[in-house]
């Protein structure tokens, strides 16, 4: 459970993201924001390549609060929180972080959307690149299409360094590609 502990992109992900930022080559875009974790920037430089562009670090979109879950593993967490594990996985509309730290779906959600939204605000009619995290795609997921926090728990599962294109116009978010990963040799 990594949460927002930080820890260096993997050889395989370092691949992954760099056959991403290849695909990505041809797009001009504006400006790229990216989660300021080090692993999120790490996957911004990759995918940035030779583009003149700075790298704007924002706290809001770093991955969700897991509190005392961070550095867990899954079978450790699912032991001794068995209740909240089921919900955490299961009915996240439900799940609240034991021992009162860490942060529910329905606040990550928030956090992340409206950053998003001040993003596409500040950069109308600009392409830019967004990089985030697993958990927070899916809740953006259900925020893109309007949905409830619940209903995350069927939305898909983001793949390593995927590829997802939303578009704002006339106030209304559009999912045009989601979770699309980018085929590479490794």
């Amino acid at each position: 459970m990594q949460g927002q502990l930080d820890s260096a992109l993997t050889e395989l992900g370092v691949r992954q993201t760099e056959a991403l930022g290849i695909y990505l080559s041809n797009v001009d875009f504006s400006v790229i924001y990216a989660s300021s974790s080090a692993r999120a920037i790490h996957s911004a430089e990759l995918i940035r390549g030779n583009r003149p562009l700075e790298i704007i670090p924002e706290d809001d979109l770093r991955e969700i609060s897991l509190g005392s879950w961070e550095g867990r593993l899954f079978s450790e967490t699912e032991f001794l929180y068995p209740k909240m594990a089921d919900k955490f996985w299961n009915h996240p509309e439900q799940y609240i972080p034991p021992n009162g730290d860490g942060e529910t779906f329905e606040e990550l959600r928030s956090r992340v959307g409206k950053k998003l939204d001040e993003i596409a605000q500040k950069h109308q009619g600009e392409t830019i690149l967004v990089v985030t995290h697993g958990v927070a795609l899916k809740t953006l997921y259900a925020y893109f299409r309007y949905q409830s926090i619940g209903d995350i728990a069927n939305s898909p599962s983001p793949q390593p360094a995927c590829l997802c294109l939303v578009e704002k116009k006339h106030g209304i978010w559009n999912i045009m590609r989601w979770n699309e990963r980018i085929i590479t040799t490794y």
